[in-house]
């Protein structure tokens, strides 16, 4: 009895060994642009899927092997630049499930935000169902799902609801090394102020619950919190947005372009001047009033001026209420 047991745990295990051997080895063929490689961890075959959803290009699929493998061609000759594989792509929290000759493995693709002849922005969530024929293991269907956020010019961070980080890019890597509001520390995104800690994770557990509600997001406004950080050593108010993005929790901070949509948004609320939405636009890039005034060409006086009509406008006292009614004012504030 132990015998046969020992025996069955170590089939198990070469045949693990040996699915992941494939995984890497078509992966890799893929990268070099090596059809005829790639091919012979294929089942050549009518029953062969491959199913791709992509963010900005929808769903599509390709059934048997003579449309995938005209597909595969297709997107080489397009695309002929061969990349080498290497520890910029790595496949992680990989589950394989071993039957007697079918066999399924789910795991996270995850690549650098740029430098490739492809997109591996992020991570990219994958199943293959392998089916054995001749003592061989060969991929019978493939399912991808593909995401646009690492198509960005602003820190991104994707992380799960409990705010372990999965994925980065290179900005956030770069930004991430001394930001004065955000660290990554024990393998979870966390406020450097301990006190604005709870909200990030408050923030971060809104999220993942809005994933689990099963809601099409698409039909839904942009969901996203405005998480406040405190403040820097010169006293600039610090905060990122925690949101939903192709079904992933993911943080920007420094986004430019969220500060934009919104301060724009928020000038209309409460009416505010072309002068005041620049100097607004300049406080919530962390300026103070003197380099506020030096970058808009005016007095600190004028600036003064101009921030006590925006305090009567928007009804608050202060920069840090300022920032929360401008930078919130179309998204609930952590």
């Amino acid at each position: 009895m132990l015998e046969r047991e020992d025996h069955r745990m170590r089939d198990a295990a070469d045949d693990e060994g040996a699915i992941l051997s494939v995984l890497r080895a078509e992966t890799e063929a893929w990268l070099a642009r090596d059809f005829e490689a790639l091919a012979r961890y294929w089942v050549q075959g009518a029953q062969a899927e491959r199913l791709r959803a992509f963010a900005s290009l929808g769903v599509r699929v390709d059934r048997g092997w003579e449309a995938i493998a005209a597909q595969i061609r297709g997107h080489m000759k397009r695309f002929p630049t061969p990349y080498p594989l290497d520890d910029r792509v790595r496949m992680e929290r990989v589950n394989i499930v071993i039957g007697a000759d079918m066999a399924w493995v789910s795991y996270d693709e995850l690549g650098p935000e740029e430098g490739l002849g492809y997109s591996l922005a992020g991570a990219r969530r994958i199943l293959k169902i392998f089916q054995r024929i001749e003592g061989h293991w060969r991929i019978g269907c493939m399912v991808l799902m593909e995401s646009t956020i690492g198509y960005s010019h602003c820190p991104l961070v994707e992380i799960d609801g409990d705010a372990r980080v999965i994925w980065m890019n290179g900005l956030a890597h770069e930004r991430l090394r001394d930001h004065p509001g955000l660290v990554v520390a024990a393998g979870r995104l966390r406020a450097r102020h301990r006190d604005r800690n709870t909200a990030l994770r408050d923030a971060a557990r809104w999220a993942d619950r809005q994933l689990e509600s099963q809601a099409p997001l698409n039909l839904m406004p942009d969901q996203a919190r405005l998480v406040l950080l405190g403040e820097d050593d010169a006293d600039g108010p610090l905060h990122c947005w925690v949101f939903l993005k192709d079904a992933k929790i993911v943080v920007s901070f420094d986004d430019a372009d969220r500060i934009t949509r919104c301060l724009a948004t928020a000038a209309e609320a409460y009416r505010l001047s072309p002068a005041q939405a620049r100097l607004a636009r300049r406080l919530s890039e962390g300026d103070d009033l003197a380099a506020a005034a030096a970058a808009l060409g005016v007095s600190v006086n004028t600036v003064r001026t101009q921030l006590q009509r925006i305090f009567d406008k928007t009804g608050v006292r202060s920069r840090a209420a300022l920032i929360r009614a401008l930078l919130g004012v179309d998204c609930p504030v952590q």
